[in-house]
């Protein structure tokens, strides 16, 4: 077999193998996804997207403090690595409105 082959394929496999191994999370103090920076930006010819739209609702639940009530009453988590309970509960809730 060609080097060059047998290199590209060792390369591939070891991209693999990092992708796939286990990543190790310090514990978090605030929850991962953030509705930060969201811009909307709106063309004569463009049509909207069904979900165009989750992260103004991203940014509602966490002005609102919808966020911050399932982190607090919620406890289906016993170590928040990276994730927070309110991480999970919009992102299922975000998917089921699409």
């Amino acid at each position: 077999m060609n080097p060059q082959i047998i290199n590209a394929l060792k390369n591939r496999k070891r991209r693999i193998e990092r992708r796939l191994a286990p990543k190790f999370w310090p514990p978090q103090d605030s929850p991962m996804f953030s509705a930060r920076n969201i811009h909307y930006e709106v063309a004569e010819r463009t049509r909207g997207l069904g979900c165009g739209g989750i992260g103004a609702m991203h940014l509602l639940a966490q002005q609102s403090g919808l966020a911050k009530a399932i982190d607090d009453t919620l406890h289906l988590l016993k170590v928040h690595k990276p994730y927070h309970e309110s991480d999970h509960v919009l992102n299922i809730v975000s998917f089921r409105q699409t």
